[in-house]
């Protein structure tokens, strides 16, 4: 369907045509009807017209026939015939129009007037009645002397011109008044479907004048019918999806020329440290030094930049097997030891040995390290961060608790948004602000929940098991902007 206007017309129209035509041919049959038994009630009323003019004396029958009351049996053009016969088949009395010629009776004459259609003497196509009548008129009247009426068959036979004229006439009108109620049909049809499609074209008149720059929190469109009332709410749903989706593209392009200029400006000055301290080899290889490590903090930012884009794109899958969770939890928390030291943080694992779970080992193994780097590196200095495995009836909880004393709870919507991070922790050039983020897609890929929690001063984030169909947790997924605006909508 191109088009609903033309597809509604067309309906409309064809609709009619098919109405139209088939009351058209309903009158039409009625009425020829009705005008074919009048045409034959006057052939019987010429019947009587004869029995009024027949007469019995004694045995003999006349009747008292005038030309100048029955011009069109004495015509030559177009001439009516008739025929008197007596019930033996007798005649009586032809019409002068049929010469030497005799009307065909296909059976015998009754009492009731039989009708048919036949050719008459002439070739024209007539239509033809006979009756028998017994005679009225018989004279002597009363006594004993008084005759028995005679029968005579009456036959009269005329031309179908005017019952063909009549029937083309009736014909030409109904024709003529269908394509006139046709003809205003569409024009009424025309003027409904163009009313009825008005408030859509003011839906793209309005959104047409959306621009990308100014997206409108809704569309004000007034007295629009109720059909495209969900149209209207679903495109403002869109509009704010869209507006949310460019205000995080937004913020994410400033996050990330924040966090790309910080590493760019340290590589400029150590550079140029590096080229006018060129005689001092240790200052040389001290700047260099540090030259690779902002690039490859930088590399590491843009590689999970990367991962992340394929997340979202689903360009990546997952797969379950079974994890020794002890030995990654250890593994990862070697690998902290350092930093827990020289934050005098303690750390308490509580993930018995050999404990085992299922699911996407790569994808787990990061979002674990996150959680436990996260918990030491932003845990309250002298503090003590815990890490537990629950499991029961086939599903586990993993979850890292430390002390948070600047978190607020509002702060739980926004912990997995690129690049967030307090700003107290915006110092710490070691960090990304990434992690959460891809945490959280990385578990929606790999059917895993991810869970936040701030009881007082206490934080706590859990990584679960969780449904096959790949959804985050409730939490995660209201930190998540998208998934915020798709709640909105």
């Amino acid at each position: 369907m191109n088009s609903i206007r033309s597809y509604l017309l067309s309906r409309l129209l064809i609709g009619a045509a098919i109405v139209i035509a088939a009351a058209g041919f309903g009158v039409h049959t009625i009425v020829t009807r009705l005008i074919e038994e009048q045409f034959d009630q006057n052939l019987v009323s010429r019947i009587q017209g004869f029995a009024s003019i027949l007469f019995q004396v004694e045995n003999e029958v006349s009747f008292e026939f005038s030309d100048e009351l029955m011009p069109e049996y004495e015509r030559k053009e177009l001439p009516a015939y008739f025929e008197l016969r007596f019930d033996d088949g007798r005649l009586i009395e032809p019409s002068n129009s049929l010469g030497e010629g005799r009307l065909e009776l296909p059976k015998p004459a009754t009492s009731e007037p039989t009708f048919w259609s036949a050719a008459l003497p002439d070739g024209r196509p007539g239509r033809f009645v006979v009756q028998a009548l017994e005679l009225h008129h018989v004279y002597p009247e009363e006594g004993p002397d008084r005759p028995k009426a005679a029968t005579v068959v009456v036959a009269i036979a005329r031309g179908r011109e005017e019952l063909v004229a009549a029937e083309r006439q009736l014909l030409l009108g109904c024709v003529a008044v269908a394509l006139t109620l046709l003809a205003l049909l569409g024009t009424l049809a025309w003027l409904a479907v163009n009313r009825g499609l008005d408030p859509a074209n003011r839906l793209a008149s309005a959104l047409d004048d959306i621009e990308i720059d100014r997206l409108p929190e809704r569309l004000d469109i007034s007295e629009l019918p109720r059909e495209l009332k969900p149209v209207h709410a679903k495109t403002d749903a869109l509009i704010r999806r869209v507006d949310s989706a460019l205000e995080r593209e937004r913020r994410t392009t400033a996050d990330i020329a924040h966090e790309l200029r910080t590493p760019i400006s340290e590589i400029l000055t150590v550079s140029e440290v590096a080229l006018r301290c060129d005689h001092d080899k240790a200052k040389s290889s001290e700047a260099f030094q540090t030259i690779r490590d902002v690039a490859s903090r930088m590399g590491r930012s843009v590689s999970t930049m990367l991962k992340l884009a394929r997340l979202e794109s689903g360009s990546e899958s997952s797969d379950s097997e079974s994890i020794d969770i002890s030995d990654l939890v250890s593994e990862q928390l070697r690998s902290l030891s350092t930093v827990a030291r020289d934050r005098n943080v303690q750390i308490q694992n509580g993930v018995r040995a050999g404990s085992s779970i299922r699911g996407d080992r790569g994808a787990l193994r990061i979002v674990v390290s996150n959680l436990l780097s996260n918990a030491v590196y932003y845990s309250t200095r002298e503090s003590t961060v815990r890490c537990q495995l629950e499991q029961s009836n086939g599903h586990w909880q993993l979850w890292v608790e430390n002390e948070a004393a600047d978190l607020e709870r509002a702060d739980l919507k926004t912990l997995t948004e690129p690049f967030w991070r307090k700003d107290s922790a915006r110092a710490d050039g070691s960090r990304s602000g990434l992690g959460l983020a891809l945490s959280c897609a990385l578990a929606e890929r790999s059917g895993m929940q991810i869970d936040f929690d701030l009881d007082q001063t206490t934080f706590r984030a859990s990584v679960r098991s969780g449904s096959s169909n790949g959804q985050s947790a409730a939490t995660c997924a209201e930190s998540t902007p998208s998934a915020q605006v798709a709640k909105e909508s």
